[in-house]
């Protein structure tokens, strides 16, 4: 059994993606970030990071083993099902390369745009709305470049097209027009279409709170953090 230490986000849902396509058994373990829990000791020794996703394989070879980062746990279960990661070098590191430039560019770049389209106060952020939608115009454009000649980002479908489709979802919200990136489109739309995607994208989002619901004891949980969250009392 997994335990999937989970938050309702493109991270989040990478994994509830591969845990669907691979047809493990897993159980959603929420925590309410806007009020801390991630800071609990409890979750911190699992993740010292205080980010989700992160997971414990109750049945791993050895005794239970908990992983925190999401690109870690792709590769994980990955291995572990010997699935949707090839095994001969060159493909490995083909999908190895895609999943680390989504967890380097798109998914902060991504992360970046949504803070400041979503919940950064509109006087002073106009700067870096302009230059985090700009970054993820680029990025969208490096994957349609990418797929102008293959199905998927490394040639079949794997970790690294889970890892990338959930920072996509947001794209209308951004101002975006996938008509633009044409064989982008082709690829997500192919992806939409898979069953187990769905169910993972489904995965949590009645725990998501709304743009503009968040007191401001919540938005100093999730957006002043600092060294002082780890230290007693």
């Amino acid at each position: 059994m997994i335990e999937l230490y989970f938050a309702p986000t493109p991270n989040g849902w990478k994994i509830t993606i591969m845990l669907e396509e691979c047809g493990l058994p897993y159980r959603v373990v929420p925590l309410n970030i806007a009020s801390g829990e991630q800071f609990e000791d409890a979750f911190l020794r699992i993740s010292p990071n205080a980010r989700m996703p992160a997971i414990i394989d109750t049945e791993a070879e050895g005794g239970p083993l908990s992983l925190f980062e999401s690109g870690a746990i792709l590769m994980y279960l990955a291995e572990k099902t010997g699935q949707f990661m090839p095994r001969e070098r060159r493909g490995f590191y083909d999908v190895s390369q895609w999943l680390f430039w989504q967890m380097a560019n798109l998914g902060p770049m991504g992360g970046q745009a949504s803070h400041f389209v979503n919940y950064a106060d509109t006087a002073d952020n106009q700067y870096a709305k302009n230059r985090y939608l700009k970054e993820y115009d680029r990025l969208l454009g490096v994957m349609d470049y990418a797929l102008r000649d293959k199905p998927f980002l490394a040639g079949e479908y794997s970790i690294a097209d889970m890892a990338c489709f959930p920072w996509l979802l947001p794209y209308k919200r951004y101002g975006f027009d996938l008509n633009n990136f044409p064989d982008l489109k082709r690829w997500y739309d192919t992806l939409k279409q898979r069953p187990a995607l769905r169910r993972g994208v489904d995965v949590g989002k009645d725990l998501r709170p709304a743009p503009g619901t968040l007191d401001d004891n919540a938005r100093n949980m999730l957006f002043n953090q600092d060294s002082s969250r780890y230290k007693p009392g």
